[in-house]
């Protein structure tokens, strides 16, 4: 009887080349996300990075990361929930395919999708957790790339990746460009006067039909609630009829309630661009005094 020797499984390779390579695989997708948000900016497809200044959005938050109705673009329906899945799900597409590309260099073979996990899970942390919680976050993505990634052999195919790709964008790119408002600042006035900046991240004229302004929560607080006017870059004219040239922003001078704490304040403008009547809610924040 003769015995057929299988050769051995060559050794995964170190901790420290493991770590190095993951590393600049991340670095390289996040410098590629990065273009892609210039990209979308100039398109006018997105709001600029200090939509939220002086107060964290609404809603349920872990380790900073928002849920997907209000990041990255504020809450203004189901639309914005489809739309922000939709960016989560590109850049997430994008930073495996790049990330792979570069592991491959260290790896004979892995999972792409088990890859694709790993960054949903642990992406993220570098950014929001601080140093302590990123670093453990990396050492985690680390320990699960050479147990657990290098453990199957797929990769994802190309001509479906290309399309869900192309869909990915489609979908936030249109939501972008149709829904140009975004929270720029939110600054004291007079006493219980806010000054909401709204910033038209749109490279066209929005003409604004009209708006509505609500607290939230909107019970004993919405009692003799008005809206408040729109004025200019330096509060020094009032705006009955106005539209937002491009790139623009305006100021609504919101009369607040009495209280104390902080308040969400929804915006609902009409508005038409493109030819195309279209609605959008903005969220604002305004600290109404003191601490409650």
């Amino acid at each position: 009887m003769t015995s057929i020797a299988y050769p051995a499984k060559p050794p995964l390779p170190g901790w420290i080349r493991t770590a190095a390579a993951l590393l600049v695989g991340w670095f390289i997708a996040g410098v590629g996300v990065l273009l892609l948000y210039l990209a979308a900016d100039s398109v006018g497809a997105i709001g600029r990075s200090y939509a939220y200044p002086n107060a964290s959005p609404g809603g349920a938050s872990f380790l900073g990361v928002r849920s997907p109705s209000d990041w990255p673009f504020p809450d203004s329906g189901l639309w914005t929930v489809f739309a922000n899945v939709a960016v989560i799900a590109l850049v997430l597409v994008l930073a495996t395919l790049v990330t792979a590309w570069w592991l491959r260099s260290t790896y004979d073979h892995f999972s792409e999708g088990r890859l694709a996990l790993v960054l949903l899970l642990t992406g993220w942390l570098p950014l929001y957790a601080g140093p302590v919680g990123g670093l453990f976050g990396f050492l985690f993505a680390v320990w699960l790339v050479r147990v657990w990634v290098t453990g199957a052999e797929d990769r994802l195919p190309a001509g479906p990746t290309i399309i869900t790709v192309a869909v990915l964008a489609a979908v936030a790119g249109t939501y972008g460009l149709l829904h140009p408002f975004w929270t720029m600042d939110v600054v004291p006035v007079r006493k219980h006067v806010a000054g909401i900046g709204i910033w038209s991240a749109a490279r066209v004229p929005v003409k604004v039909d009209g708006y509505t302004v609500t607290p939230s929560p909107s019970s004993s607080r919405a009692v003799g609630f008005k809206n408040g006017p729109f004025v200019d870059e330096l509060h020094t004219r009032q705006l009955h009829t106005f539209r937002f040239a491009p790139r623009s922003v305006l100021f609504l001078n919101q009369q607040l309630p009495q209280g104390c704490g902080t308040i969400r304040l929804s915006v609902h403008v009409r508005y038409h661009l493109f030819g195309l009547p279209l609605t959008q809610t903005v969220p604002a924040f305004a600290k109404l005094g003191r601490s409650c």
